[in-house]
């Protein structure tokens, strides 16, 4: 019997609305990693019907994407783990405890059940945190390509008005309006609190501007001449957002996301697609150059920046507490009670300025198992015939580099724009549909 081909979702144009409609609610309330309860509050709110309407959907496919809820599932283990209660002899055993407990004692503090987090309030809210990501990335395993496209060109949408607010910004300087968090001095942030996290935003939009100008929404067939000069503006204020934000690892992400798309139309695209898109690759540039004295003092001031110390304080602070961390979202409290006092300065370190490196202060050794299963995954995708696949794996690389230097996906706004890529590189784990004798084959 010849295996047979997996049927897509039907489109669901009222189900792909309320999917757009929360991303945009991501977009423009997630943008803040801390100290945004409110916006934290209705975007979990808001999750909570959007993730059960994904799973209901799902739950009617005759193949559940098993490796896909894997990953899920593990995102969600390892913090609510964390706050299992434990028995104080065993509580006191474990690494980085020991010192702990004995000064509990001496406090005359009672012997209790405590949970392996060393901040259970920051690990709870982490695991709530959740919501956002889960809801787009089970919304969009749910949709078909078609619909999944429609979200995709929906993003580049969000990202050309991120940019015009970020350019209200720069123009109303540190004093003006038109912020929805504090802003850094004058630098624009569009819809986010933090340059670095706009920047990364939106070079990682790039990709997905090339695949849209490449094959349009609809049946892979190329955009129409209207449709591509409408991307070619948004791929250039894109760039012009980038270029404002003053944000160096920006600056490295766009140009990698430029190159990365010239090479993959290169590959896939006709001629013609080649030679516009090098065009307009070409005005972006010197667009990129000429606000390139936003963040050209920055270089220059690298060997001065403070995430070199940081990270090597963070890298030690992992090292004290294998193989569990010390909890999600217990960074902060860890770091300020290990910090090198001939480094102390007036600024507050909340983030390691490494995600990768943060990941394993906070959930130890442990981190490898969601770590293992993304990848793998990631990699399964990018290695798909489906075109759209590149793209999508670019995107997601440039987002994950970001990660190297700062923390963009601690913010619920990129944690949606995540799940949005990754679903689209995993839709196809979800395997054949067995079709009953005498069904017809789907069209």
């Amino acid at each position: 019997m010849k295996a047979d081909v997996y049927a897509p979702s039907p489109s669901a144009p009222i189900f792909t609305g309320a999917a757009a409609a929360y991303m945009g609610l991501a977009f423009a309330l997630g943008g803040a990693s801390q100290a945004n309860d409110l916006y934290d509050l209705i975007l979990r709110l808001a999750g909570i019907p959007v993730l059960a309407w994904a799973l209901f959907r799902l739950a009617g496919r005759p193949a559940p994407p098993r490796t896909s809820l894997v990953l899920l599932l593990l995102l969600v283990a390892l913090p609510a783990v964390q706050l299992i209660p434990l028995p104080p002899s065993l509580w006191a055993a474990l690494p980085g405890r020991s010192i702990l407990a004995a000064d509990l004692a001496a406090a005359g503090a009672p012997a209790v059940c405590r949970p392996l987090s060393l901040t259970p309030g920051a690990t709870l809210d982490a695991l709530v945190g959740l919501i956002p990501f889960a809801a787009v990335f089970l919304a969009a395993l749910s949709l078909s390509p078609k619909d999944r496209g429609r979200l995709w060109a929906f993003t580049g949408l969000a990202a050309l008005i991120s940019v015009a607010l970020g350019a209200l910004q720069l123009a109303a300087g540190a004093s003006g309006g038109f912020r929805l968090y504090e802003g850094h001095g004058r630098a624009a942030s569009g819809l986010f609190a933090n340059r670095n996290h706009w920047a990364a935003w939106l070079a990682a939009s790039i990709p997905l501007l090339a695949w849209l100008f490449r094959h349009g929404e609809a049946g892979g067939r190329p955009a129409s001449p209207m449709a591509s000069a409408l991307l070619a503006a948004v791929f250039l204020a894109v760039l012009a957002g980038v270029a404002i934000s003053g944000s160096r690892a920006g600056a490295v992400l766009a140009a990698l996301a430029v190159v990365g798309g010239l090479v993959l139309l290169g590959r896939q695209g006709s001629k013609r697609t080649l030679v516009v898109a090098a065009v307009v690759a070409m005005a972006g540039a010197v667009i990129a150059v000429a606000g390139a004295w936003a963040a050209a003092e920055r270089f220059g001031a690298s060997s001065e920046d403070l995430r070199f110390d940081i990270w090597a304080d963070s890298v030690r602070l992992a090292l004290a507490n294998p193989p569990f961390g010390g909890g999600a979202g217990s960074f902060s409290a860890l770091y300020a009670g290990q910090e090198n006092p001939d480094r102390l300065t007036t600024a507050f370190v909340n983030q390691a300025h490494n995600d990768w490196i943060e990941v394993f202060v906070e959930y130890g050794i442990l981190a490898l198992a969601p770590m293992a299963v993304a990848a793998i995954l990631i990699f399964r995708g990018a290695q798909q015939a489906e075109p759209a696949s590149r793209y999508l794996f670019l995107s997601l690389v440039i987002l994950l580099a970001a990660s190297l230097v700062d923390y963009p996906l601690r913010t619920p706004a990129l944690q949606a724009l995540a799940a949005l890529l990754l679903a689209g590189l995993v839709s196809r784990d979800l395997g054949p549909r067995r079709r009953r004798h005498g069904e017809p084959r789907p069209r």
